[in-house]
């Protein structure tokens, strides 16, 4: 796999263009991703994995950014539950009314998937069906499907930019309050004794 750039200042990685890899950081991780050595990314993402918010930021991040491939299973499961814990599904656990009350499994499922491709895919989403094509595919109201499938994103988006800011600041080498308590959090550790 090569990476290389284009007049624009994108970089192509397997054959499309990636708008987000105008930044370095994001640069270095698709080399290292496919096969260029760099222990420094190595280990900030290691670091940046282990104080994220959410385990699966580092999957969304990479899934963008170098486009891997191997946790999409994941991505989906994940896109799936951020979807029932929004409309409080039953099952779930909430004993709270339902944000979507006609909510389907079919159409359910479809909402997360397209929700999440927004935002591993940004540049793509003339070929995602809107939400009148998905409501008469799946016989389901438009704004239903739309509340879905926005809550989806913004929760990846949010988890994607929450990750690339973490990245960002360990690459610079800077610490945030918030990054040393979620690591002191995930270590035990005391990071005055550390820094």
């Amino acid at each position: 796999m090569t990476i290389m750039g284009s007049q624009n200042g994108a970089v192509r990685v397997r054959g499309h263009e990636q708008p987000d890899l105008n930044d370095e950081v994001a640069k270095r991780v698709a080399a290292w991703w496919w096969g260029r050595s760099d222990e420094d990314i190595a280990g900030h993402l290691s670091t940046a994995t282990l104080i994220s918010h959410d385990p699966i930021n580092c999957s969304i991040y990479l899934a963008r950014i170098a486009d891997d491939t191997s946790q999409f299973r994941a991505l989906k499961d994940w896109a799936y539950s951020a979807a029932l814990d929004y409309v409080g599904a039953k099952g779930t656990g909430q004993r709270r009314r339902s944000m979507v009350e006609s909510f389907r499994p079919d159409w359910g499922r479809q909402a997360s998937r397209d929700g999440l491709a927004m935002v591993l895919w940004p540049w793509r989403l003339d070929e995602i069906p809107g939400i009148n094509a998905r409501g008469r595919q799946f016989g389901c109201g438009d704004q239903a499907y739309r509340r879905v499938r926005d809550e989806v994103q913004y929760r990846a988006l949010e988890g994607f930019v929450n990750y690339m800011f973490d990245l960002g600041c360990l690459v610079q080498g800077r610490w945030t309050r918030d990054m040393i308590h979620r690591w002191e959090k995930a270590t035990g550790g005391d990071w005055g004794k550390v820094a």
